[in-house]
């Protein structure tokens, strides 16, 4: 930390000479070693009492009761501190029991767990407009990966839905792993780019305007080349193309190398399609089916080196996705419409801000304080409509 920016500054002389003892020690015109230490101050909550005094009206007698100033919070808890015990819940996934545990140790506040359960549901409704926003980011977007997850709510199986945009990471809980669910998150007239992996719902999305994933698809053909014998061959081969193809797009990637990029698909391209024609002749069913299968696709494995910005792995989508998993395996789901929506919306906002360096925390604050004012919520992303 800079020395502007340092709270308070301690310079220790030495007071004896360290190899005769002597006192007589002349300060050396040189810069002393900089030690900082960070620390917590020991009160960092502070509690305002608001009393609301009664007067009596001198010409009626009306007896008129003071309300509260605009943006203090009805509830015991202001603002920041709702914020902090709906990030430690909903981002950092601490259990409302250890957040109740955390804000009596360290802060000296008094919170129950039921509390925390309803500070997530009042933010839950709070986020509704921001992840209104998301959604539509993603719905103008050019390219969206996408990808789904199982969720749970009461033990009932839902679908995490996720899908990543330039600038904005969406979570959509649903009901249904469909094409339908998916046009729900993407909305029913996308235009752009889908990145997936083969599941049968992203067929509805015409296929010239998608890229399927080639990680999924290594990993599909080392299984073959790991497995019974009779797919050894065929796997191997996928597996020499698909390291064919990553090399390629690794080396050329970025619109001056598109041309260069296309010129080196062509011989894997070409190899791929007669290992799949061969394949789809086969009698062993695993390649036979995967490679009919893929042959229906063909041009949707190579849409990356046509259309710019999109590449050819589902990978964004799959790290996101990621902390919805890590969130279902720490509290087996949700157990109410409310719990669903709060968690669609904490992870939505969080993956944004965090994909820009913003704060989470901050904006969470910014999004309680504006509802105790009764004002809309701060932006999260920018619609294209509206710039």
């Amino acid at each position: 930390m800079d020395e502007d920016d340092v709270d308070d500054v301690e310079d220790h002389l030495p007071s004896e000479c360290s190899r005769c003892g002597g006192t007589d020690l002349e300060p050396l015109a040189r810069r002393p070693h900089r030690h900082q230490v960070w620390e917590i101050p020991r009160v960092l909550v502070s509690v305002t009492e608001h009393r609301l005094h009664r007067s009596r009206c001198g010409e009626c007698g009306e007896v008129v009761a003071s309300a509260l100033p605009e943006g203090v919070t009805k509830s015991a808890f202001g603002p920041r501190l709702s914020a902090l015990a709906a990030s430690l819940s909903g981002v950092y996934r601490v259990s409302r029991r250890e957040v109740s545990r955390l804000l009596s140790e360290v802060f000296g506040v008094t919170m129950s767990p039921g509390t925390v359960s309803a500070i997530e549901g009042r933010l839950g409704e709070g986020l509704s407009l921001p992840h209104i926003q998301a959604l539509g980011a993603v719905r103008t977007s050019s390219v969206a990966h996408v990808d789904e997850t199982p969720w749970s709510e009461r033990g009932v199986l839902r679908w995490l839905w996720t899908a990543v945009a330039e600038g904005v990471t969406v979570h959509r809980i649903d009901s249904r792993r469909n094409a339908a669910a998916m046009k729900r998150l993407v909305g029913r007239r996308y235009r752009g780019v889908l990145v997936t992996d083969r599941m049968g719902a992203y067929d509805k999305h015409p296929l010239a305007r998608r890229q399927l994933c080639w990680a999924h698809l290594e990993r599909d053909f080392r299984a073959l080349a790991e497995g019974p014998r009779r797919g050894w061959a065929f796997g191997r081969k996928g597996v020499d193309i698909a390291q064919a193809v990553m090399r390629a797009h690794r080396r050329y990637r970025g619109h001056r190398g598109r041309t260069r990029l296309a010129r080196e698909l062509r011989a894997p391209k070409r190899r791929l399609r007669r290992v799949l024609e061969r394949g789809a002749r086969t009698k062993h069913r695993p390649v036979r089916g995967m490679s009919k299968h893929l042959l229906a696709r063909f041009d949707a494995l190579f849409t990356f080196a046509e259309v710019p910005d999109v590449d050819p792995t589902n990978n964004a989508a799959e790290r996101a996705v990621r902390k919805g998993v890590l969130w279902r395996h720490g509290s087996f789901g949700s157990q109410s419409k409310r719990g669903l929506r709060f968690a669609e919306r904490m992870l939505t906002v969080a993956a944004t801000l965090r994909n820009r360096g913003e704060s989470v925390f901050d904006y969470l604050a910014a999004v309680t304080s504006a509802m105790a004012r009764a004002q809309p919520p701060p932006e999260l992303v920018t619609l294209p409509s509206a710039r």
